[in-house]
């Protein structure tokens, strides 16, 4: 795996297309119904954000922002560049669209959308909660033991959804993508500094940095560290999970920021091995054709970036 410079370099999966930003030129490319790649660039600058991405452990804070920010920035703004429906629906989905005068693509991202919220609220919340009310207490458990109990299986089934996640039918459409960035990322560059897309399609679909890993990663611990303190009212409980939640992301972002940038070796492989693990859970192998989409934005906004 190339031990490409992208701490710099923000990007993420839209519909049918990626949001890349290479330092302050944004490019935003989706594929549209006539299969031709519509690309839009932005040029933007940000010097309290460079700022605080040089200073320790704040950065750790603003990454796990800027990863949020940027995935609804790049959603609102590739859809202004009318992507392709590429989820055509069953008969009945296509029946049922026409019934309510939607469209089939519409229709699909409500039922992932809400089986999301199912997996999420049934693994990770309810099932919990249920194994801790009427479960756990027949059995005698201290409190310690039966928190520790809980913890472990929350923590499992987030892992579940990390992996079931990604394979819904249009959730899995952005893994995709996502890899097809990986691609790109990882990809020689040629001697003019461009990615090649025959280069871009040898590349590993696997990246070490990824800050869908490194959110998961907040949330893993979060909830480790949620178990362990005790409040006993509501206000004070939510600001002092949501201060435990971003100190976890200004702690973890630096060792992480480290590894990301370290060359591969034995040691650096093993400790990134955990990260790697939860990246391969949430990216899939892209299709030429969305490695196409992430190259032409790649090199636009990377050319984009060096002129004035």
């Amino acid at each position: 795996m190339p031990n490409n410079d992208t701490i710099n370099i923000h990007a993420t999966p839209v519909a049918e297309g990626v949001r890349i930003q290479v330092g302050n030129a944004t490019a935003f490319a989706v594929r549209q119904e006539s299969k031709d790649v519509a690309l839009r660039l932005r040029r933007e600058y940000h010097p309290a954000q460079d700022a605080m991405e040089r200073v320790p452990f704040l950065r750790g804070i603003l990454r796990l922002v800027l990863s949020v920010a940027d995935f609804l920035d790049g959603v609102a703004e590739s859809a202004q560049l009318m992507p392709q429906q590429i989820v055509r629906g069953t008969r009945f989905e296509q029946r049922f669209a026409e019934l309510f005068r939607i469209r089939p693509t519409s229709l699909v991202a409500a039922g992932s959308a809400l089986a999301i919220l199912l997996l999420i609220g049934g693994l990770v919340i309810a099932g919990p909660w249920a194994l801790v009310k009427w479960v756990l207490p027949r059995f005698e458990l201290s409190r310690t033991a039966i928190n520790a109990v809980a913890c472990v299986t929350r923590v499992l089934c987030m892992l579940l959804c990390a992996v079931v996640i990604p394979r819904l039918r249009l959730v899995g459409r952005f893994a995709m993508y996502r890899g097809a960035i990986n691609k790109v990322l990882n990809a020689a560059p040629g001697k003019d500094g461009h990615i090649l897309q025959e280069a871009a399609e040898r590349a590993s679909f696997i990246s070490r940095r990824s800050d869908a890993a490194f959110i998961l990663e907040v949330l893993i611990l979060s909830v480790i560290a949620f178990a362990l303190i005790r409040t006993f009212t509501l206000p004070v409980q939510v600001l002092v999970r949501a201060l435990t939640v971003l100190a976890i992301a200004a702690v973890l972002n630096e060792p992480l920021r480290l590894l990301e940038a370290a060359r591969p070796g034995p040691v650096v492989n093993a400790l990134l091995g955990p990260h790697l693990l939860l990246e391969r859970c949430l990216v899939r192998r892209a299709h030429p054709q969305m490695v196409e989409v992430a190259v032409y934005a790649f090199n636009a906004a990377k050319e984009n970036n060096k002129t004035r």
